[in-house]
């Protein structure tokens, strides 16, 4: 859709893109040629080109009299028109395919993985032994069968007399 040029294809591609990204839905007014023509910095006879060639392509409509009309059933919603521009450094799913398609020798500056030989494995295993023996026993997993004075304390309850099932 993007045209180079002049600037009759400069105020097309506005009303397009405008359309494209649902500034302007099905039978929405446009704005008058004086009005497009001043917020564009453009010549009235420009807007007036612009909007012809717009009607040719069937995008607008023209009612005589009442102006100019977006024409046709929506657009579906396209998100690379309305949506920011993803940068090509950022974005995930290149990031997650150059990483399966690394080589271990290749240097990868910027690429937000460090190599394996960075990597501290030993000292992160002997932190973790040491985390291990030295966690005091009130952070230690605890049993599936839960604490053993609340299990005593259930069993006492359920002893009781109003608790029992009669046969």
């Amino acid at each position: 859709m993007a045209r180079a040029g002049t600037l009759i294809e400069s105020v097309m591609d506005d009303i397009e893109s405008k359309i494209a990204s649902r500034a302007y839905l099905p039978n929405t007014r446009l704005p008058s040629v004086r009005a497009q023509a001043k917020a564009m910095q453009v010549s009235v006879s420009t807007v007036v080109e612009a909007y012809d060639r717009l009607v040719a392509e069937g995008t607008i409509v023209s009612r005589p009299g009442a102006g100019f009309y977006t024409s046709g059933p929506i657009a579906p919603l396209d998100l690379n028109q309305i949506g920011p521009k993803v940068a090509r450094e950022i974005d995930p799913l290149w990031v997650s395919k150059e990483s399966l398609e690394a080589t271990p020798d290749a240097l990868m500056p910027g690429c937000g993985w460090l190599p394996s030989e960075w990597l501290y494995q030993t000292g992160i295993k002997r932190a973790l032994r040491h985390l291990a023996r030295a966690t005091p026993r009130s952070h230690r997993i605890r049993l599936a069968q839960g604490s053993q004075a609340f299990r005593h304390f259930l069993q006492r309850r359920l002893l009781q007399p109003e608790h029992r099932s009669s046969p």
